[in-house]
């Protein structure tokens, strides 16, 4: 997996091949650069910021609930493969952070086309809670919805 370039340039750790994040504002900006990754089809990059743990949660854009790692990653596989060409950027970002987790609330503002063509221009509403696992910032959970 090619390290995009925006996460060198910041406080992140090399571990194989993915970093992790040391900041909760670096965690953030490593969360929306794999999401862009992920909506360019590649969903290695979001396997590598979320937590290991099998307490994971994502509420994504397409309405699944899905709970626990295995279930997780296989969605974003099947939203990975959708196909999209445009970006997904994280707007108006507000930070809770204690010692041991970390919340962002954003509105997600995803622009671009379909494999088909077909225009995307969506603003939602995002909640990301991380947590701190061996010193660096993973996902734990991740809620969209729609204005």
């Amino acid at each position: 997996m090619a390290v995009d370039p925006f996460l060198t340039a910041h406080h992140f750790l090399t571990f194989g091949n993915f970093v992790m994040a040391t900041s909760l504002q670096d965690a953030a900006d490593a969360f929306y650069a794999a999401g862009n990754q992920l909506l360019a089809g590649d969903p290695l990059a979001f396997d590598a910021i979320w937590s290991e743990a099998d307490d994971i949660s994502h509420l994504g854009p397409l309405g699944a609930i899905c709970t626990g790692r295995a279930a997780v990653m296989a969605e974003f596989a099947k939203e990975s493969a959708m196909g999209f060409e445009g970006t997904l950027v994280g707007d108006e970002r507000r930070f809770v952070e204690t010692p041991e987790m970390g919340l962002l609330v954003s509105v997600q503002r995803t622009r671009g086309m379909t494999k088909a063509g077909e225009p995307i221009e969506t603003d939602i509403r995002a909640s990301t809670i991380f947590r701190k696992e061996a010193g660096q910032w993973r996902v734990v959970h991740h809620h969209t919805d729609r204005f």
